[in-house]
């Protein structure tokens, strides 16, 4: 009933969703991006690490993470996106989990051209069709896209993500710009904006699903074009509560100005 109600909510509201642009300084990106993120739980303790490499290479943007728990655990993803003239385009994502001992835990597989979806959660195989809206992204596209609120009208916009629970759905998703604020890492503060992201289904709806889809946030730099900077919330849709900030202030030579 839950599902059909949300499925219902979410067609109603499509509409405001939009595919986001892509700044030159991405499509001229002339050397791979790398940057390092350190995992802390709600209590400040350790959870691992996260490294990730942007690529452009023919048109596209290719974005890889590995990121590694201390419990063993380790997710590898890989992201592509069209840089399209219209704005970001998904192509393709894909996840591996893996345990300690190596062996295949989960996957998470998206054909964003076919809307062909495999899954492994728990053991058991599945597989769909989906129908997927060009403004559609997932996992660490999203430290890609939501670089473009802020400069967005009234700091906001909506968008499509495929979240796995474990089968897998559809749904729109709202980014706000909710502060500017000097992230502190170390001795080190970084001028950010905070961005709220969200189900955006209306008040109601939104109290409703927040245990399906809970609320994250996002802070990028100052920079033009902004670059993503730190997380909280939970990794992954379902994942451990965490906070997610640099290693070290992030190198920006590798962008072309």
């Amino acid at each position: 009933m839950l599902a059909s109600i949300l499925a219902a909510t979410l067609r109603a509201t499509a509409a405001d969703a939009a595919i986001f642009p892509v700044p030159e300084s991405v499509r001229k990106m002339n050397a791979p991006h790398e940057e390092m993120h350190v995992l802390r739980g709600t209590d400040e303790a350790p959870l691992g690490d996260q490294r990730s490499v942007a690529t452009v290479k023919d048109g596209r943007l290719v974005v890889e993470c590995l990121t590694r728990f201390t419990n063993g655990e380790s997710w590898d993803e890989d992201a592509v996106m069209d840089l399209a003239p219209e704005g970001y385009r998904a192509r393709s994502f894909h996840k591996t989990g893996r345990a300690n001992s190596g062996a295949v835990i989960g996957e998470q597989t998206i054909d964003f051209t076919t809307g062909d979806v495999r899954w492994l959660t728990d053991g058991k195989r599945g597989s769909t069709k989906l129908a997927l809206e060009p403004d559609t992204y997932i996992g660490p596209m999203m430290g890609v896209i939501l670089a473009a609120v802020p400069g967005a009208p009234q700091g906001t916009a909506s968008f499509h993500t495929v979240v796995f629970r474990p089968d897998p759905s559809v749904y729109l998703l709202r980014a706000e710009v909710i502060a500017r604020e000097n992230y502190q890492v170390g001795k080190v503060a970084e001028p950010t904006t905070k961005m709220r992201l969200r189900a955006d289904l209306g008040p109601v709806q939104n109290t409703l699903f927040s245990s399906l889809i809970p609320t994250h946030y996002f802070w990028f730099t100052r920079d033009t074009p902004p670059e993503f900077f730190a997380f909280e919330g939970s990794l992954g849709y379902g994942g451990p509560e965490l906070r997610m900030v640099p290693e070290r202030p992030p190198a920006r030579t590798a962008l072309a100005r």
